[in-house]
């Protein structure tokens, strides 16, 4: 795990050194273990690799000072935390054994001893045991192609010198991040905004229309349009990479997406469906233990986390998993508090740590500690969040951090995978669409008696998901221009932006199936935004996050096998609560209370509140988009009265954001 950064002065300009040293230095916590830089002549083909301050000596690399005066239009910053191959053999930027192409990669490549195996045999050789090697071999022997061949998350960017062309890629569904900008000629790109945007760079300025639909619905800028809270700077899309020469357009190319279904197929037995997922999870739990650090495991008492922290229990105890890296006891982390309310989910952490003998550490998040961290976590977070769930992991990877972990698996992405959020609406609108009056009738009633809900809601909301998706987007911005003025936003802001905001229609109004919608939760809607707070959140603490979940064959053989046994008899994740069955603790594999990743978030944001009296007082940052006087208001009725916690967040979190970025 890394933090890259690329600049080419397509015009030939040179690169400013002090700019590209910067940038490079705003990415340290992402790679506190080594430094390296790359410039390069496109014109000539010349490529140099220099040193940093913190450049292992033993590689010999003159510094980078030593290159002032060079002609040099292109160059990589590189930041390093050590996961695997630890030695200089796996410094970057990186060249392939021939010297034609060049990389700066962030993430990890899962399957890279069988990938480095089949190039071994296609007679490529290699100089060290890193994941970044295969993939310069990889590109050099199938090029674009070979994305389709890695299993893992990445985000990397390759120089071909002798094509003088520039290729990025990012992982199928965005774990690691990637993003860039195009000024003029210039075309820059990092692991993180604070790299591209700044005194060294583009000078900071937000983006109208997400800042507003923010405010107004709490929507966050589209992950498949590269859209981000500042103007300028676009993310490189997930499963999406860019190739481009000195004269081409910045056009990102699609490479992969989520297939849905054939419905024209007989699905296998339901018995040999659980079977098969039950092996894949494992096998991907497996491939993630892939490490030459200390992995541990986060926990939140969930089945997700849970699952994945017993899956590993049984790998070490039946498959003759290493104790190197995982220790004779697996290490696991979580949030607890204090208080007692739904957030607080230590008796069911200790229930899986009882069945694991687990190592459990805790940690007690407190509004404390979150006013003293809220400048540092809004500026690691490098964009404004929805609320203070991001805080309590944010705890976890400190606590992590100090106990000497350096890799954390983790639960993301089952929830969007298997329906976890209680699709229920959709799934019911589906059955009625396939005329199962029988299945949906049983089905509405389990799931009424599951979860509380009536069951007169269940169908009016079931019926409205059997409209086309024309008549849901019709009726959603009716619903906008009927709408009453936010009495917060300020009038002016609203008016140039309420035009653009209504002609923007949701992602989620077109999914009008369980599928589709399952699938936008996975690429637009939900996934993309958790993925990019734990990135953050980790990263801030040089801790790398993987993902077992987000292994691109189970996804694949649940949206193509098992989207039936997503949701049955009113269970969600059912096929997966199955496949556990033996190696989770009935108690947490058929839990219905799960909640998710809350906090004390009320009384936090009072206190928080009371702490910072003067947060919105005359003179505050988001008084450009914000009433002052009305939002004192509205906060003051909060406080006394309740009310929608979530808005009053997003207004906290909107003054923190600009007020890092203006300082």
């Amino acid at each position: 795990m890394c933090g890259i950064y690329g600049i080419w002065h397509r015009d030939g300009h040179p690169v400013d050194l002090t700019a590209l040293r910067t940038a490079t230095r705003r990415l340290r916590h992402r790679g506190p273990d080594d430094e390296g830089y790359l410039l390069a002549n496109p014109a000539l083909g010349a490529c140099t690799p220099y040193a940093g301050a913190e450049t292992d000596w033993r590689l010999g690399l003159p510094p980078l000072d030593h290159a002032g005066g060079k002609q040099d239009s292109l160059a990589f910053g590189f930041r390093r935390l050590a996961i695997l191959d630890l030695s200089p053999a796996g410094h970057q930027p990186m060249a392939s054994a021939d010297g034609r192409f060049w990389i700066v990669f962030n993430g990890e490549i899962y399957n890279y001893i069988e990938l480095r195996e089949e190039l071994q045999r296609l007679g490529h050789c290699f100089r060290s045991g890193s994941d970044t090697e295969v993939i310069l071999a990889a590109y050099a022997q199938w090029g674009e192609a070979c994305l389709n061949r890695l299993n893992g998350m990445w985000a990397f960017a390759i120089w071909d010198r002798e094509q003088r062309t520039l290729f990025l890629a990012r992982d199928r569904f965005g774990v690691k991040p990637l993003y860039y900008a195009a000024t003029g000629r210039t075309f820059t790109f990092a692991s993180e905004i604070k790299a591209l945007v700044g005194p060294h760079a583009l000078p900071f300025k937000p983006e109208p229309l997400a800042v507003y639909q923010f405010l107004t619905d709490g929507r966050l800028p589209s992950p498949q349009h590269g859209a981000t809270f500042f103007a300028g700077v676009r993310a490189l899309p997930p499963g999406h990479c860019l190739r481009i020469d000195a004269d081409s357009a910045i056009t990102p190319q699609r490479y992969y997406d989520v297939a849905l279904p054939d419905n024209h197929n007989q699905p296998p037995s339901t018995n040999d469906i659980i079977a098969a997922y039950r092996d894949l999870f494992i096998d991907a739990v497996r491939l993630e233990l892939r490490s030459d650090v200390a992995v541990g495991t986060c926990l939140s008492g969930g089945i997700d986390s849970s699952s994945i922290v017993c899956a590993v229990n049984r790998l070490m105890r039946q498959d003759g998993l290493s104790a190197a890296q995982i220790g004779e006891r697996q290490k696991t982390f979580s949030a607890v508090y204090d208080s007692d309310g739904r957030y607080n989910e230590r008796r069911h952490i200790e229930r899986v740590l009882r069945a694991t003998a687990a190592d459990g550490h805790f940690v007690i998040p407190t509004v404390e500690r979150l006013n003293a961290d809220l400048e540092r976590l809004a500026w690691h977070q490098d964009e404004p969040f929805q609320s203070t769930s991001i805080f309590a992991q944010w705890c976890v990877m400190g606590l992590a951090r100090e106990r000497g972990v350096t890799v954390l698996l983790d639960g993301q992405g089952a929830d969007e995978l298997l329906a976890g959020y209680r699709p229920y609406a959709r799934y019911l609108g589906d059955l009625l669409r396939q005329v199962r009056g029988a299945t949906f009738t049983r089905e509405m009633l389990l799931i009424s008696a599951r979860s509380g809900q009536a069951a007169l809601p269940l169908l009016r909301n079931a019926l409205i998901f059997t409209l086309p998706a024309p008549a849901i987007e019709l009726a959603y911005a009716g619903r906008q221009m009927l709408r009453a003025p936010s009495p917060v936003v300020r009038a002016d802001f609203a008016a140039a932006c309420r035009r653009a905001a209504l002609a923007d229609i949701p992602s989620w109004c077109e999914q009008s199936s369980l599928d589709r919608h399952l699938r936008d939760a996975v690429l637009e809607s939900s996934l993309p935004h958790l993925l990019r707070y734990e990135d953050r959140n980790s990263m801030a603490f040089s801790i790398e996050s993987r993902v077992p979940f987000l292994d691109h064959r189970l996804v694949e053989f649940v949206f193509q096998q098992a989207p039936h046994l997503r949701i049955r008899h009113g269970w969600t994740k059912w096929v997966h609560r199955q496949a556990m069955e033996g190696l989770l603790p009935d108690a947490i594999a058929w839990r219905s209370d799960k909640v998710g990743f809350e906090t004390p978030e009320v009384a936090w944001q009072r206190d928080l509140l009371a702490a910072r009296p003067d947060l919105f007082a005359d003179g505050a940052a988001c008084g450009v988009y914000l009433d002052l006087p009305a939002v004192r208001r509205a906060v003051e009725e909060w406080c006394a009265h309740g009310g929608d916690t979530r808005r009053v967040w997003r207004w906290i979190s909107l003054e923190m954001w600009l007020r890092v970025w203006n300082r």
